[in-house]
């Protein structure tokens, strides 16, 4: 079968692996889309101080939805032809647990969630997480900053809670754009000026609570999510970096790091909260897909994230071509 690999550093192929094999708790899903998340993406394909190495690098992507293939004997919440989403990787056929359960659960995909949504479904239960630790309630101002697919969807999911504004930050024109289709009331650029003040012309005293949605080396960023965020505010780090942070001397009531982990709630059953969303039509996750090309296309995708990322949202690569 087919699958995507780093093979190197900055290179990615299309290359010929064998079937995987399917325990009896677990299925065989035959894949028609995964969604490939262009920050998290390049984690995995670029040598830095988080993956240094080795090489090849098999693990890339982690949102495979398809149609399951074979059931394993102690299988009893799904069966052949069931339409599913599970955390697995690019590659024509993966093996996922037989229900909402294990390292690798498969979720069934409603009959009226199209394929192209499919794919997002994974997302609930780390939205959920974020959007509870932030506890975002009516009337308050929210700053999204970093406007990659992790900060587009909490413009989704932020405007779930009913806020009076949401602002979303980020550097590059094209981001900002889909984080408006995504939602945000107010998009702004730091390069335009202070962005401190940027933000209290349109809330007073700035946001309520801002969620910090970018990661990698970029620790300078988590300084704009301070600044921007009201004194008595909270700030809670969604992002993973891998350089230091500073914490600024601002007087917040809360810096919530739970970018690290600490509090998440990994119940499965998340999922379906997320997916009965997507089904209901209040996340609008079409908007911010910005190219669909058969997997075989995938090399020359990772080929452009590498040389120019911020033109990228959503990518979602099709199985079934």
């Amino acid at each position: 079968m087919k699958k995507l690999m780093a093979t190197a550093p900055d290179q990615v192929e299309v290359v010929d692996v064998e079937m995987p094999e399917m325990g009896e708790d677990e299925i065989l899903v035959r894949g028609v889309r995964s969604l490939l998340s262009p920050g998290s993406e390049l984690k995995r394909v670029r040598r830095s101080e988080a993956h240094p190495g080795p090489w090849p690098n098999p693990d890339l992507g982690y949102a495979m939805a398809g149609v399951v293939e074979e059931v394993g004997s102690r299988v009893e919440e799904l069966k052949p032809g069931d339409r599913v989403v599970t955390m697995r990787h690019h590659q024509q056929y993966v093996v996922a647990s037989g229900g909402l359960f294990g390292e690798r659960p498969a979720m069934r995909v409603p009959d009226s969630v199209d394929w192209d949504t499919a794919p997002f479904g994974i997302w609930g239960r780390s939205c959920i997480n974020w959007s509870r630790r932030a506890a975002i309630v009516h009337g308050e101002t929210v700053a999204v900053v970093g406007c990659g697919l992790v900060g587009l969807l909490m413009v989704m999911w932020a405007k779930l809670s009913n806020p009076r504004r949401v602002i979303a930050i980020d550097l590059v024109p094209k981001r900002l754009e889909l984080a408006r289709r995504a939602g945000a009331d107010f998009v702004l650029n730091p390069r335009d000026g202070d962005i401190a003040a940027q933000v209290r012309e349109l809330s007073e005293d700035g946001a309520d609570v801002t969620l910090h949605c970018v990661g990698g080396a970029a620790a300078k960023s988590f300084d704009t999510s301070q600044v921007v965020t009201r004194r008595g505010g909270r700030v809670v780090l969604i992002g993973h970096h891998w350089t230091d942070l500073r914490i600024l001397p601002h007087g917040f009531t809360n810096i919530d790091l739970l970018g690290s982990g600490v509090g998440y709630d990994r119940d499965p059953k998340l999922f379906v909260d997320g997916m009965e969303l997507l089904q209901a039509g209040k996340l609008p996750v079409a908007d911010i897909v910005t190219h669909k090309v058969p997997y075989t296309d995938g090399p020359g995708i990772y080929d452009m994230l590498i040389s120019n990322p911020d033109d990228s949202g959503a990518i979602l690569l099709e199985w079934d071509t």
